[in-house]
């Protein structure tokens, strides 16, 4: 049978369409292991996750009937997937900030043009510490526990050159536990981070103090990121969502959830 140019087209068209709509409509969702609550929360066994990041994808998924895959991974391996490419369709969250870390361009290489919220960090100290800190400066000298693989803008640099001692951590708790036996001076982390670990892991709060340093690292704008093959045309409906979500006080509610 001879095909018609017209209708020739038209099948080349649809060929052409149904891929694209299908992978359009399934996103790999990259999660970190134990080091990211209250923004991705994940059980021992990897088999559930919840947190801020994690309910907004899922809020975004039933708005658009998206398939979702979900990998759970440490942080060492995730930037090592982002950065070989082996989820093409990913999403995750990142920040502008954190792309002045080469390491770290390929999380945030593209981001959402809105930010979800913004993110401030704060130093605990032990409650006899009587160390004002504020500045950068008061901490040289000092020890200060990280969570391991992650940067902190403001303080690396100064870690760099020695001016200031570093010990990592593998999670939010390990860090709350070295401080509290004395081991080292200060740990610094985002707040929400901190508030949520104290209260999962029932740490008196009465033993440390919180203090807000924004001379020493600044706060951030958290957004969504994306893998290179995520279609423009979903990143713009998903912004588009969020100010939906921002508006109608749904993403709020997600966030007052983890508080």
């Amino acid at each position: 049978m001879k095909l018609s140019y017209p209708l020739l087209t038209t099948l080349l068209i649809l060929s052409w369409l149904q891929p694209h709509n299908s992978s359009a409509n399934e996103l790999t969702y990259l999660i970190i292991a134990n080091q990211a609550e209250p923004f991705q929360i994940n059980s021992s066994n990897y088999q559930a996750n919840s947190g801020i990041i994690s309910d907004v994808v899922a809020a975004l998924a039933n708005k658009k009937n998206l398939t979702i895959t979900t990998h759970v991974m440490p942080f060492k391996r995730y930037i090592h997937e982002i950065e070989k490419n082996t989820y093409t369709n990913w999403i995750s969250y990142g920040s502008p900030l954190w792309r002045l870390e080469k390491q770290h361009w390929a999380q945030n290489k593209r981001l959402s043009k809105q930010a979800l919220f913004r993110a401030r960090h704060s130093l605990v100290q032990r409650h006899d510490d009587p160390t004002h800190y504020a500045k950068v400066e008061d901490l040289f000298g000092k020890t200060v526990i990280l969570l391991k693989g992650f940067d902190y803008p403001g303080v690396m640099p100064f870690i760099k050159t020695g001016q200031i001692k570093k010990v990592d951590v593998k999670s939010h708790q390990s860090a709350l536990k070295a401080l509290t036996s004395k081991r080292d001076d200060v740990f610094i982390e985002m707040d929400s981070r901190i508030r949520y670990a104290l209260k999962q892991h029932n740490i008196d709060r009465t033993s440390l103090k919180l203090t807000d340093v924004p001379l020493i690292t600044p706060s951030l704008d958290i957004h969504l990121s994306f893998g290179d093959e995520v279609s423009q045309d979903t990143i713009d409906w998903i912004d588009d969502q969020i100010i939906i979500m921002k508006a109608n006080a749904q993403l709020e509610a997600i966030i007052n959830r983890y508080q």
